[in-house]
């Protein structure tokens, strides 16, 4: 896998709860960035964020 540096940057994903969302934040993360996962559900979106830990975070947001 190719390497990026994320560090000192952080990210807003939308529909970062699940799929492909939640493993463009898997790796964000693993590269060193921080993210807000933004989702219509928030427990999902709250779960999600403290699965991957201190540099996530989860807000309720429908971008429709």
């Amino acid at each position: 896998m190719n390497q990026l540096d994320f560090t000192g940057r952080h990210a807003v994903v939308t529909g970062g709860a699940t799929g492909l969302g939640f493993g463009i934040t898997q790796r964000l993360i693993a590269s060193g960035g921080s993210v807000t996962l933004w989702d219509r559900d928030e427990a999902a979106a709250t779960q999600a964020a403290q699965s991957l830990g201190a540099r996530a975070f989860a807000l309720k947001v429908d971008v429709s």
